[in-house]
């Protein structure tokens, strides 16, 4: 019967510390980094790559 009161106690304790780490990181605002990089590929590309067969990657334009 002791090793029930010390497994529900060791338990509490576990769940307890969980929900503290999950509310500082939550105040801190870490949890919204995963939304910000998967928005992040949306962004325009402030300087886009040349077009395929411009003179900018070193080969001649067709007269």
């Amino acid at each position: 019967m002791d090793i029930l009161i010390v497994t529900l106690f060791v338990s509490l304790v576990l769940v307890v510390v969980g929900v503290v780490f999950f509310v500082i990181r939550l105040r801190q605002g870490d949890l919204e980094h995963g939304d910000r990089l998967s928005l992040l590929p949306l962004e325009e590309d402030e300087n886009p790559p040349p077009e395929a067969g411009s003179a900018a990657d070193g080969q001649m334009l067709p007269k």
